[in-house]
């Protein structure tokens, strides 16, 4: 019984954690956005919405990538 009581706490914790690291890695593809725009010198509204945008999307692809990977 406590085996399995265990190996339930570890599954929980593992898929817990899943949404953490997706905020995480959203809020870090914001900030690297935002660094990028100022490091080169975007100034224009087009690239800043762009550039944090594609940083925001590719942490998210990440995340759902690792994701699948770990539920197979």
């Amino acid at each position: 019984m406590d085996k399995n009581k265990g190996n339930q706490l570890k599954k929980f914790a593992k898929y817990t954690t899943i949404g953490i690291q997706m905020a995480a890695t959203i809020i870090g593809g914001y900030y690297l956005g935002g660094y990028l725009d100022q490091r080169y010198g975007y100034t224009e509204p087009f690239y800043e919405k762009w550039v944090g945008l594609a940083a925001v999307f590719l942490g998210v692809a990440s995340v759902m990538w690792q994701v699948i990977k770990d539920s197979k």
